[in-house]
């Protein structure tokens, strides 16, 4: 017996409970259905030979002839299409593979889909005298014709082709997990809404930048040697799961001038809170604890705490640091920042804990000049040199992961 992988993959898979259901019932009674084959091959009844086989049970064999192999897959559709409880998913794969195969056999044009179902176009009725003939040609109906024949509506039928022409990978995703159409659909045209909000993000960022934003793929405190006196410092190490970077922090905080300003990002646990608090920010001061809330970020709901949908960031002025560059809106100076987090929905968000641009740029607008030097040593995607550069800032960012540093450059920094 041959297994036609081809063949078996045209058929909708059984549930467990289903396939449990025909093993019980074949281990009491039999296989009394018998196999169909194409000579050597099975095109009908793969759930009965793999329980056969695994308990050494007899079955007999129905012999087919086809003229082709997709005569023979036609076969097995129009045989599956037989079941019950099929989902709308395998209905529609089912018939749009019939038609597939017909047109391949060169028996219809696939664009007149509804006649291979034996319905046709409407019959034109000739025109009465008094009738005058219209500019309008008449509306093909193949698509009214294939819905009403697999009894779904036109516009799930719509949906599924649109699905199986733009995204195969999600239309099998569907016919795995047996998912509604419409859901697919969704999912698909946010997938490509993602892709074009994306594209213009990103040309919109591009078009803003007025000096060179610098990354460069390295650890941020092999450069501070040689690196120039910082303006402003926004740093936004990794959190404690991932490590302790308060000697990084205390580092790079040595290197802002006296004239400089700084502002590091934390999460709100109260291990790092503490541990934050008691690094050596010297020649800096820490002036004020800052609050960064978002608002858009939906979470499971734990039972012993409250959601964290903030994270914390410490503010630190040098001994002759100038004041704020008061913005003309006050709002941009409150110490809890309300500003929605980025959203994969909406193609602005390359990872998981990417600072949103809109915040960046009031702290480098609050706390710098054009011409400053802003440094970042955990560059992640870019934002901090994005967000200098436009407003007229000289950058530089250090990132060790590669991966990231490839879509600092598709944002739109150089690399150092």
């Amino acid at each position: 017996m041959i297994i036609d992988q081809e063949f078996k993959d045209l058929i909708p898979p059984l549930k467990t409970e289903e396939y449990n259901n025909l093993e019980a019932s074949i281990l009491e009674e039999g296989c009394r259905d018998a196999l169909v084959i194409w000579g050597d091959i099975l095109v009908d009844g793969h759930n009965r030979y793999d329980i056969c086989k695994k308990h050494d049970i007899t079955y007999k064999t129905e012999y087919r002839e086809f003229s082709s192999r997709e005569q023979a897959k036609i076969w097995i559709r129009r045989n599956q299409l037989a079941r019950r409880n099929l989902p709308d998913v395998w209905i529609v794969t089912l018939n749009m593979g019939i038609a597939e195969d017909l047109a391949k056999e060169g028996k219809e044009k696939l664009s007149e889909i509804g006649k291979l179902y034996g319905e046709g176009h409407p019959k034109q009725e000739p025109l009465s005298t008094v009738d005058k003939p219209s500019d309008t040609p008449p509306k093909h109906r193949s698509r009214e014709l294939l819905a009403k024949k697999l009894g779904i509506g036109q516009t799930k039928l719509a949906e599924a082709q649109y699905v199986m022409r733009n995204a195969p990978e999600l239309w099998q995703e569907a016919k795995d997990n047996e998912l509604p159409i419409h859901y697919i659909y969704k999912k698909t045209k946010q997938q490509e809404n993602m892709i074009t909000r994306k594209d213009r993000v990103l040309t919109e960022t591009k078009e803003a930048i007025i000096l060179p934003a610098y990354v460069c793929n390295t650890d941020c405190l092999s450069v501070l040697k040689d690196l120039e006196p910082i303006d402003l410092l926004i740093a936004d190490p990794p959190y404690f799961t991932d490590g302790d970077f308060t000697k990084h922090i205390e580092q790079c905080l040595k290197k802002v001038k006296d004239t400089g300003q700084a502002y590091v990002f934390m999460s709100s646990s109260p291990e790092e809170l503490s541990a934050y608090l008691n690094i050596d920010s010297s020649p800096l001061v820490l002036t004020q604890m800052l609050v960064w809330n978002y608002n858009n970020t939906g979470q499971r709901q734990p039972n012993d705490r409250y959601n964290s949908n903030y994270q914390v960031f410490f503010y630190y002025r040098g001994i002759n640091a100038p004041d704020i560059n008061k913005p003309s809106d006050g709002k941009q100076q409150y110490a809890c920042q309300t500003i929605n987090a980025p959203d994969g929905r909406i193609g602005d968000r390359y990872h998981s804990w990417q600072k949103p641009i809109e915040l960046i740029d009031r702290l480098i607008y609050n706390s710098s000049k054009e011409g400053d030097f802003v440094f970042d040593p955990f560059a992640g995607t870019g934002t901090t040199m994005l967000s200098a550069s436009k407003l007229g800032r000289r950058s530089l960012g250090c990132e060790i992961d590669s991966e990231t540093i490839k879509i600092c450059i598709e944002r739109g920094c150089m690399y150092e």
